[in-house]
């Protein structure tokens, strides 16, 4: 008999060893065979010893229903040993069995680690209170300084004038509205102006523009404004580096300090934007036109023409690349995705890449539209992202 045996001709020899009609030669087979088991096997994993003390106790009842006919027989096998060789059987099974589903539950944990970004957002009040957006109810969560504060279904923080906003107009104080890498939001002002806020960034606005003859905010990051038009009152905001004047306008303003430049694009209207740059020394004023992006680097504006729908693709729940560099896109993907991106010693970041997918898919399928160019390759390991080069 040979000494390697199939799982299935174990099982056979166990059940003609426990029944007592095993010829000599094949009980030597099922002893050598149970050693080897023997001694290959480990102990299970601490999740899974309720499954096999369950398989355990199946076992020996079975067995023991049949422990006075074995006890018959003219060669009287012992019942532990059968017992633990059907167990070693079952366990083997098992284990497969629940590596496979560990195996495949982990990858889904990890996948279910890295998922698209959605509403979320920190409010600060101006006496310095958080309010975590994610954890509050729908509807009116507060009143400060005349203004009430909703918070809807949808995503959106609603600031409203109340009655007697008048009599705290004079009292200029100042909200907070942070959104996390993997997060966005929609704030709607005093003064009716909408803002889309993207993933990582911030508004600074004052909670009543009554007092002002601006109605000025402050942004970081990247965010879309529908301006309510005001002749006597121009809306402006401010970067690091620029201020964009508007009466009334839909724009587009993209400060992220990875992308090397402040990129303020107009669908609606007209824009001035304006540069007081140090380092120059100059003075920078621009005036743009719909379709048209100013760019603000160190060493002034530059005016080019711009395909709005790609630059609006985050606003409507896409990616659009147009010839944007691997670092660009992996910069964007790892804000949205809350991930961190790292690269190997000889990827050319600057390659660059066409195309257009959703931004709701799971981030392995953005990753495998990339490596299908044979160009480069991903590893996903918990929240990073390295890339490498395709060898």
């Amino acid at each position: 008999m040979k000494n390697i045996i199939t799982d299935s001709e174990f099982k056979e020899l166990a059940r003609k060893c426990q029944e007592g009609t095993a010829s000599e030669e094949e009980i030597k087979a099922f002893d050598e065979v149970y050693d080897l088991l023997l001694q290959r096997h480990t102990s299970w994993d601490a999740n899974l010893m309720g499954e096999k003390v369950a398989v355990q106790n199946e076992i020996y009842q079975s067995l023991i229903n049949k422990v006075d006919d074995q006890q018959k027989n003219i060669r009287v096998f012992p019942l532990w040993k059968y017992l633990s060789a059907a167990v070693l059987l079952i366990v083997a099974g098992f284990s497969i069995y629940f590596f496979a589903i560990k195996t495949k539950m982990e990858d889904q944990h990890q996948q279910a680690a890295i998922l698209p970004g959605k509403n979320n957002a920190i409010l600060t009040l101006a006496d310095g209170r958080k309010v975590n957006l994610n954890e509050v109810g729908n509807g009116a969560l507060l009143k400060q300084s005349g203004i009430q504060i909703t918070k809807s279904a949808d995503g959106q923080l609603l600031y409203k004038v109340l009655n007697d906003a008048e009599k705290t107009a004079k009292l200029v104080s100042y909200n907070l509205v942070e959104t996390p890498r993997g997060g966005q939001y929609q704030v709607i002002l005093p003064d009716g102006t909408k803002v889309w806020l993207n993933a990582a960034s911030s508004l600074k606005f004052p909670l009543s523009f009554a007092s002002m003859e601006d109605r000025k905010v402050e942004l970081k990051g990247e965010a879309y404004f529908e301006v309510t038009k005001d002749k006597t009152h121009p809306f402006k905001v401010i970067n690091e580096g620029q201020e964009v004047k508007v009466l009334g306008t839909h724009f587009n303003i993209n400060s992220y300090k990875d992308e090397g430049a402040i990129k303020t694009t107009l669908l609606e209207g007209s824009v001035m934007v304006t540069s007081d740059y140090a380092k120059n020394g100059v003075r920078a004023e621009v005036k743009i036109k719909p379709g048209e992006q100013a760019i603000l680097t160190e060493k002034g504006i530059n005016v080019v023409e711009k395909d709005v729908e790609a630059v609006m693709d985050w606003k409507n729940g896409d990616f659009i690349f147009q010839q944007e560099s691997l670092k660009q896109i992996m910069n964007r993907v790892g804000r949205w995705y809350n991930v961190d991106v790292v690269y190997e010693k000889d990827v050319n970041a600057g390659l660059t890449f066409s195309g257009q997918m959703s931004r709701s898919k799971n981030i392995k399928e953005i990753l495998k539209n990339l490596e299908s160019t044979g160009e480069i390759e991903f590893e996903i390991s918990g929240s990073k992202i390295k890339v490498k080069n395709n060898q």
